[in-house]
């Protein structure tokens, strides 16, 4: 099937966007073939990875977002979690509209523990729950796919630890405080990536009521980064989601919908900020650094690097481990 036209300006313009800034930072050629190959090879190379089972914990799920042009990314950083961390987590993946049953079994000949979230299924069966506040059911036939996973996270699971993550995340040594607080060593209720800055001016957009309620006003929950959450989830429920449909001012179709919901969530619990110096997400990789967040603005460092680090650390520990 062909793309339409403004999908396909959409995806050149990305494309110009970051080899751009590629140039503008100075890479030189030998970062162009590692780009060329992580952006644009990918899904082929995906499909000559070893399969990579495990007996997976019930009780510890790793939910995530992937498009069927990102399986690279997803295998990275799946790959590079797993070995830095030892865990092994149930992985959820959430529909963004463009998977299928063909990419559900390719992933899955992969990663065995895989399970993924369609957005037609999962919104089905939300509609048929007769108990579930009808807010969340009016909410998700018109939110933001990325609403869908918080939605998901606190409907469907039956975890009692949950990391919600981006895809564009690598890990490079071992998340010490991640896998403390995973394995109830954490001494809170949830641990999240920050933004950087001290004077983030992120508007919540809930009303007076809720504001005031939980003390919204420079709370530091506005600083957090919405791309990687790890969660008590016997913390969370569903009348704290409807709560904060009710109140928000933000339409549930808003790209920010999502990150919104878990810092008025969070703003109930105790939470800690994960260190911006460990867990990056500006900056060179360098040694201080366990986990680098490659966001928009930095995804053709990604590419250009950061996957082939990725590669090269997995390789390494595997060496130490004699496996």
């Amino acid at each position: 099937m062909s793309l339409p036209l403004n999908k396909i300006f959409g995806r050149l313009k990305t494309e110009l966007f970051l080899i751009r800034h590629l140039l503008q930072k100075g890479y030189g050629l030998k970062y162009w073939w590692p780009y060329a190959k992580n952006r644009f090879l990918g899904n082929y190379l995906f499909r000559l990875l070893p399969k990579y089972d495990y007996e997976a914990d019930p009780d510890f799920e790793l939910h995530t977002i992937c498009s069927k042009r990102d399986l690279w990314m997803l295998a990275w950083m799946l790959c590079s979690f797993l070995e830095m961390s030892k865990l092994k987590p149930v992985v959820v993946i959430h529909d963004d509209g463009s998977l299928d049953k063909a990419t559900e079994k390719l992933i899955q000949s992969k990663f065995p523990n895989v399970k993924i979230m369609f957005r037609e299924e999962t919104t089905k069966l939300i509609l048929e729950m007769p108990n579930l506040p009808e807010i969340i059911k009016e909410s998700r036939l018109k939110c933001h796919f990325f609403f869908d996973k918080l939605t998901n996270i606190l409907v469907f699971s039956r975890a009692k630890k949950v990391i919600a993550t981006d895809t564009d995340i690598l890990y490079y040594k071992t998340p010490t405080e991640v896998v403390d607080f995973i394995l109830g060593r954490g001494g809170c209720d949830a641990i999240v990536q920050r933004q950087l800055g001290d004077n983030i001016d992120f508007d919540l957009m809930m009303d007076d009521f809720y504001t005031e309620k939980y003390k919204l006003k420079n709370n530091p929950a506005t600083m957090l980064n919405g791309g990687y959450i790890a969660v008590d989830k016997e913390k969370f429920n569903i009348g704290q989601l409807a709560e904060f449909i009710e109140h928000t001012k933000r339409p549930v179709s808003d790209y920010f919908s999502e990150m919104a919901g878990w810092s008025c969530l969070l703003s109930q619990v105790n939470y800690k900020f994960l260190s911006p110096e460990r867990y990056a997400i500006k900056g060179f990789l360098d040694n201080t650094m366990v986990m680098k967040h490659y966001t928009s603005p930095r995804r053709y460092e990604m590419f250009a690097y950061g996957i082939d680090e990725a590669i090269k650390a997995v390789k390494r520990i595997r060496v130490e481990r004699g496996s």
